[in-house]
């Protein structure tokens, strides 16, 4: 594959190896110093280009380097506007890759297309799609109308469908305001098809607000091994209604759900209610004086099958928030499984008048042990420090992020946990993050480690990376 910035050897000379990441680390080095100056503002509608080089300690030799080209089209006063985005990725320690993503808008039309690059998750209230439903080097595209009757329509080329891969298609119709919404989604592979069918609407009174939604599922799936599988037929179902009443110093919401064992998109990254089972969900609030709400929550399931197990839930809490005072919150919880077990919540906080300390602990108890949750976070002008601690996973994370400078930011992230082994019986991990704001051209930054997306279980598996990058209009 032919490279968009090839680097032929000299002659005789073997394939290039760490020596080639160490040219690369002088020549980002170069670059941040040469950028490390001032100059007018930076352009909020230039096209932008980005460069970043990753590479292992003690790995010179696996190195990555991302280019990244963003090129704005047209303008709304000419009508059609719109950003065309292109991703080239190579070197020994990645796959060589490209990518992209244009999108186009004239009027009510809406035009996306994208190369190994998210698409669009679907929004209807069981959420089927999700963008992430995608294998590499997949071309996506996506058409949408937007005015009294809206409609979308979008393809993937190949999704993951249990070991194999197929297309996926989607299709929703927006009628006006008071028509429900129609939606299909569908996609299959050698071994299986399934296809969706919802309905959503909502209904709106003086104090009263409805939401409802129903899913039906159908397709085929190949069981059983050798020459000729035997196909078998599915029928499934979801649905959904959710009741909000606000009347005086109440508020109360309330959902009746149900979903079918077997109802189950393998595009989508998660689903909003309980599969194969009914449930009824809720929450009431009330505020007894000014600053003060008292919130009941509760959660009611029923399973619909043997393989599924029933759940109670309530919750409690209080919390009064006074201006210019301290404000607290206290709350318990408590969940019965359906094997009998019973899992307790206790937590508390509290926050300063100025707004700047904020600290909670969470404490939940199954009988046998508990778990500790605590967190405190510390606000200034341009600086935010957070501390959590997790006992379950016996560590503590400590982040640090200073935007106080027009110019510079950066970003702290320190954590240990215990590994239960002897001989390393802490494990600790970093991240940071140090930018600098070039006025006319952009920005430049160095990073060490990959963000644990704020997160204390995140980032112990991957190998340490430095990361040194910069962006500039064009």
């Amino acid at each position: 594959m032919r490279r968009f910035f090839p680097l032929p050897p000299a002659p005789g000379a073997p394939a290039p190896t760490h020596r080639v990441a160490a040219r690369g680390v002088g020549v980002f080095a170069a670059v941040l110093v040469a950028f490390l100056g001032t100059a007018p503002s930076f352009p909020a509608k230039a096209a932008r280009y980005q460069a970043q080089i990753t590479l292992e300690p003690g790995r010179p030799e696996s190195y990555a380097i991302e280019h990244v080209v963003s090129l704005p089209i047209g303008g709304r006063r000419y009508g059609l506007h719109g950003e065309l985005s292109l991703r080239r990725t190579l070197g020994p320690g990645v796959l060589e890759s490209w990518g992209g993503t244009l999108s186009l808008a004239d009027g009510p039309v809406t035009v996306y297309l994208a190369r190994d690059e998210d698409h669009r998750s679907s929004t209807e209230p069981f959420r089927l799609v999700h963008k992430s439903s995608r294998l590499r080097d997949t071309w996506a595209g996506v058409v949408q109308w937007r005015g009294e009757w809206g409609a979308v329509i979008q393809y993937v080329e190949k999704v993951p469908l249990r070991g194999r891969s197929g297309p996926l298609l989607t299709a929703q119709l927006h009628p006006r305001a008071s028509w429900p919404r129609v939606t299909w989604v569908g996609y299959g592979s050698d071994a299986l098809q399934h296809h969706f069918y919802v309905l959503d609407g909502s209904l709106s009174l003086t104090a009263v607000n409805l939401r409802w939604g129903a899913a039906w599922q159908h397709g085929q799936e190949a069981v059983g091994k050798g020459g000729s599988p035997a196909l078998v037929s599915l029928l499934e179902g979801a649905g959904f209604a959710r009741l909000e009443a606000v009347q005086g110093r109440h508020r109360v919401w309330m959902t009746l759900h149900g979903t079918t064992p077997g109802f189950r998109s393998l595009a989508a990254d998660d689903y909003p209610f309980a599969r194969g089972r009914v449930g009824l969900e809720g929450r009431w609030q009330f505020r007894p004086q000014t600053n003060h709400l008292l919130s009941v929550y509760g959660h009611w399931l029923a399973p619909l099958s043997d393989q599924f197990q029933g759940t109670k839930e309530l919750e409690v809490r209080y919390s009064v928030s006074p201006r210019q005072r301290w404000a607290w919150h206290v709350g318990a919880a408590r969940k019965w499984e359906g094997d009998g077990r019973a899992l307790g919540t206790w937590l508390a906080g509290v926050r300063d008048p100025g707004r700047r300390l904020v600290a909670s602990v969470e404490v939940e108890t199954n009988g046998d042990s508990a778990r500790w949750r605590p967190r405190i976070e510390w606000q200034s002008s341009g600086s935010r420090l957070l501390v959590s601690a997790d006992s379950d996973l016996s560590g503590w994370r400590a982040q640090w992020v200073y935007t106080g400078h027009p110019l510079w930011e950066a970003t702290v992230v320190y954590k240990e946990r215990s590994a239960g082994d002897a001989q390393t019986a802490v494990r600790s991990w970093s991240h940071m993050r140090l930018v600098r704001r070039v006025q006319g051209f952009g920005e430049v930054w160095v990073r060490w480690n990959d963000w644990d997306l704020g997160r204390l279980d995140v980032g112990w598996s991957r190998p340490a990376t430095v990361a040194v990058g910069f962006a500039v209009a064009l």
